[in-house]
């Protein structure tokens, strides 16, 4: 079942906008704050998004300056002027670990269709015990992953009468496998996955596994490329700007493109840049951004056709 393309559609590229973190728009992640101020609202991050030849946006709740209805039909008639596409994201912070503003898929679902979004992104974000590898299924994860099954069959009715996909992702929580089973349980046609493609790396699955074992099922994705740099004691993972890590990108993408209902990619990037300097950390951002969309564009040929990538700073 493909309910978003048929084989004649082309993939269509945007960006997850927790890549414009360092700008204020990311959505709250693990105790982080940005020592300076927001510098982007959201009627400015579509217009970015025009000048750099984007589809659409993968908005974090963060970016909305408000939930009122008003506000929202405001962003919702802007992106489609625009001809962007919209999808949401939101977290239900099971492990109460502060993550994003909504944790109600009811509410999320209603600010998703105020906006003109069609997919809601939904992260479980629940605590896991150690050691990680090897605990898939885990009796400590399992009620977790029960509540998320019972929330999700109470908001398939209401997800599928708005039109809008529900996608469970694949965090830095869960395996692939737990995910396919939570979407077993629901068995509702609205309701389907969310690719990240790095992410399993944090519960040490294979990310190429994760991403074959998803896409069949995967509504929308997080297209992220990370490095893995060896050390005296180690290692590190580093993240890079998509095609410059050790995901296998090409192969990713043909798994999406092949295997997922989804026409879309969606470019996330988190470089882990310096707060020293707000004007070169802003700079470097963007500039990965750009790089991801030019490999995106000339390597894999996603997207509407463009002769090449804005090489000034939009600012």
């Amino acid at each position: 079942m493909r309910p978003n393309k048929t084989e004649n559609d082309h993939m269509l590229l945007g960006l997850h906008t927790y890549s414009l973190y360092l700008h204020g728009i990311g959505q709250a992640w693990a105790g982080f704050e940005l020592p300076w101020e927001r510098q982007l609202s959201t009627f400015q991050l579509f217009d970015l998004g025009i000048k750099l030849g984007l589809d659409g946006f993968h908005l974090d709740d963060g970016v909305l300056e408000s939930l009122d209805s008003s506000f929202l039909s405001e962003v919702g008639a802007s992106a489609k002027e625009k001809n962007l596409y919209l999808e949401y994201n939101m977290s239900l912070d099971l492990g109460h670990f502060g993550i994003g503003i909504q944790h109600d898929l009811k509410d999320g679902l209603n600010t998703a269709r105020n906006i003109g979004a069609d997919v809601v992104k939904v992260s479980m974000d629940l605590p896991r015990p150690r050691p990680r590898a090897g605990s898939r299924f885990h009796p400590e994860v399992m009620p977790y992953l029960k509540e998320t099954i019972k929330r999700l069959k109470s908001a398939a009715p209401m997800a599928e009468s708005h039109g809008i996909r529900l996608a469970l992702e694949n965090h830095c929580d869960s395996f692939s496998e737990e995910i396919l089973w939570v979407l077993k349980e629901v068995n509702h046609p609205f309701v389907g996955a969310c690719i990240d493609t790095m992410n399993a790396w944090h519960i040490a699955e294979d990310p190429m596994k994760a991403i074959e074992n998803l896409a069949p099922v995967a509504f929308t994705n997080h297209f992220r490329d990370d490095r893995v740099e060896f050390c005296r004691d180690g290692f590190r993972v580093k993240g890079v700007a998509v095609g410059d890590g050790d995901i296998d990108m090409k192969k990713a993408y043909e798994l999406i493109k092949s295997k997922s209902p989804a026409n879309r990619i969606n470019i996330e990037t988190e470089m882990g840049i310096s707060l020293e300097d707000r004007d070169t950390a802003l700079r470097l951002e963007i500039e990965t951004i750009k790089k991801s969309i030019h490999f995106c564009r000339a390597v894999l040929n996603i997207g509407k056709e463009r002769q090449d990538i804005e090489k000034t700073d939009p600012f």
